[in-house]
């Protein structure tokens, strides 16, 4: 529930920005701590009010920085402008924003509606997903800019997927899977074998081809538009974590949704369309890095889903366990990753 001093500074926003009179219903919110509302106006387009504001993700873990500036995840909406300003300007469909406020994290932006790529019993509907990959192929054929100045006078950069923000998510997995596991904590020589393990990955993923990274490209946050063509066809949302990273990361985001289960044959479809669209790369060096970042992220994301459960009562995030439980499984047949394989077979019995 919100404060009374924030919904106060939420009505002052509308009602300088017309929407005194417009009607005002909540949204269902993310795993985030953003929130949403739908806005109404009388006779006109409903926006969308994001509710975002700036804050660090808890208290230092590492290096006097909290959890949220290891991982490079956005603290402000800056980052939402910033990247939403690159992808339009390549001509890659995302909300409009018709109104900002970057110091108190409040944006009016264009509702795209809520039709997914999913149908209505959570399954994924191939051709969507198909020509959600295509878009993220056209997305890495261009060539991005690190930094976008804003219309405020600050700049925008995007920062780098480095060493530490890969460890520190990899660490979910060990903090909090692991422990939901077993029942216990891992042991330290269980630890120092898990952190060396990726240690020996990092220099691989850091080598892989480099593009913009969005981060969370997946069902929920692609909007299909029925009536649009190409790349209009897949509007994109929640952006603002972006980075400068590897391919293959996204590509394993959509093809291993950890909110939809994906079956082997449509993952294997899905890399197999992005690849044809991609032909200047080195397929094997891809398939080589898509199997560490596919591993990466799930590891990450079992560690994410354990922790909104237990720290944060969101209990239905236990749910896409077996699903993503399977995504690793297949990622862990390539040779690179037989170390890691091992150690989870091992410790976690996996």
């Amino acid at each position: 529930m919100k404060s009374v001093a924030r919904e106060d500074k939420l009505r002052q926003f509308l009602v300088k920005h017309g929407h005194a009179a417009s009607t005002r219903s909540h949204l269902t919110g993310d795993a985030s701590t953003r929130t949403y509302e739908l806005i109404q106006p009388h006779g006109k387009p409903n926006l969308i009010l994001m509710d975002a504001p700036p804050q660090p993700d808890g208290p230092p873990i590492l290096g006097g920085k909290p959890y949220s500036q290891i991982a490079h995840l956005a603290e402000n909406m800056r980052s939402f402008v910033g990247v939403a300003d690159r992808l339009r300007a390549n001509g890659f469909r995302v909300p409009e924003i018709f109104a900002h406020d970057l110091d108190l994290g409040l944006l009016l932006i264009e509702d795209l509606g809520s039709t997914g790529i999913i149908d209505a019993k959570g399954r994924p509907i191939a051709e969507r997903y198909l020509a959600s990959m295509e878009t993220l192929a056209e997305i890495h054929n261009h060539t991005w800019q690190s930094s976008v100045d804003l219309a405020d006078g600050s700049t925008h950069t995007l920062p780098l997927f480095d060493r530490d923000a890969i460890l520190i998510e990899v660490d979910l997995l060990a903090q909090w899977y692991a422990p939901y596991k077993l029942g216990h904590p891992l042991s330290n020589e269980q630890l120092a074998e898990f952190c060396a393990i990726w240690q020996d990955l990092v220099p691989i993923i850091l080598r892989s081809e480099p593009s913009i990274l969005l981060r969370d490209y997946h069902s929920p946050n692609i909007i299909w538009m029925d009536n649009a063509a190409g790349a209009d066809r897949t509007a994109l949302i929640d952006f603002q974590d972006a980075l400068i990273g590897p391919t293959a990361y996204d590509v394993a985001s959509i093809a291993q949704d950890a909110r939809i289960p994906i079956e082997p044959e449509l993952e294997s479809e899905l890399v197999t369309r992005y690849l044809t669209h991609r032909r200047s790369i080195d397929v094997e060096k891809f398939k080589q890095a898509y199997a560490i970042l596919a591993a990466q992220r799930v590891t990450k994301v079992l560690g994410i889903f354990v922790r909104l459960s237990q720290r944060d009562n969101k209990h239905v995030y236990l749910g896409n366990l077996p699903h993503v439980e399977s995504y690793l499984k297949r990622a862990l047949q390539h040779p690179v990753l037989s170390a890691y394989r091992k150690w989870l077979e091992t410790v976690l019995k996996f």
